[in-house]
């Protein structure tokens, strides 16, 4: 994946949005471990990024089919490419609707009780143990992410300062 590439980096946005939620859910657990009937939380937005991809995969690939460059963003481009270039095959209207959807606009990290984890005598599920090393897991995600934000905008700032 291109480190300059505007995808990775609404991917990266959209995973750290997801890993600072989780952040809270895990500083809740931890701050309720001993919080009679407290039901651990969880968030979950993996699937929800891979989908994301998929989505944007597949419209690359469409673009691709008709004679497009992949780096057509909006559906009015999509159609003047197509009237400059020709297009191989007429677009269905499914096409045509999936291509001017917003796949990043339907992401929304998902904050659950952890309903499967054996709990304590009074009801709380919480093993601070565990809830401590995915604060490490969770935190070093996220680090990463945002060094990779990081080199992205220094990238740009370059390509800027270049240009002047």
């Amino acid at each position: 994946m291109d480190i300059l590439s505007s995808r990775t980096s609404k991917i990266s946005q959209l995973a750290m949005d997801g890993l600072v939620e989780r952040q809270r859910a895990i500083g809740a657990n931890i701050a309720n471990c001993e919080t009679p009937g407290y039901l651990r939380k969880e968030v979950a937005f993996e699937s929800q990024l891979s989908e994301i991809i998929e989505k944007e995969d597949l419209k690359n690939y469409i673009k691709c089919q008709n004679s497009i460059e992949p780096k057509v963003t909006g559906y009015d481009e999509f159609m003047q490419m197509q009237e400059v270039h020709g297009q191989k095959r007429p677009l269905t209207p499914q096409e045509k609707r999936f291509l001017i959807t917003n796949s990043y606009g339907q992401y929304d990290p998902q904050v659950m009780d952890d309903v499967f984890s054996e709990g304590t005598l009074d009801g709380n599920n919480v093993e601070l143990e565990k809830e401590m090393v995915d604060l490490t897991k969770n935190g070093t995600k996220f680090l990463m992410l945002s060094n990779l934000q990081s080199k992205y905008y220094s990238g740009l700032k370059q390509i800027i300062s270049e240009n002047l």
